[in-house]
């Protein structure tokens, strides 16, 4: 009959290098025990690969983010000055 551990015993702790190197791991870098080198060119073949935005979109895309932020930041300091406005009476002496 095969050795069980009991439920109330606690399984050995292991080190962060232990849980960052074992085979359950995340397949990333020093993970996979790649070398430096592999991985450097593993990072500039990927970069090869991404479709980076026209110049034209960019702009489109930040200014549309700017303008969101901006939006959003008005009406939140809106809903302040109006909250200030109904407990200002409640808290004067």
């Amino acid at each position: 009959m095969p050795a069980t551990q009991a439920p109330n015993q606690e399984s050995p702790k292991k080190t962060f290098w232990q849980w960052l190197t074992e085979d359950d791991s995340p397949e990333i870098g020093i993970a996979t025990k790649e070398s430096l080198p592999d991985y450097i060119e593993g990072v500039q073949s990927e970069f090869k690969r991404i479709e980076w935005p026209s110049r034209e979109q960019l702009y489109k895309e930040f200014f549309t983010v700017i303008v969101i932020v901006a939006a959003i930041t008005a009406i939140i300091y809106m809903i302040d000055l109006g909250l200030d406005s109904l407990i200002k009476p409640l808290t004067a002496k």
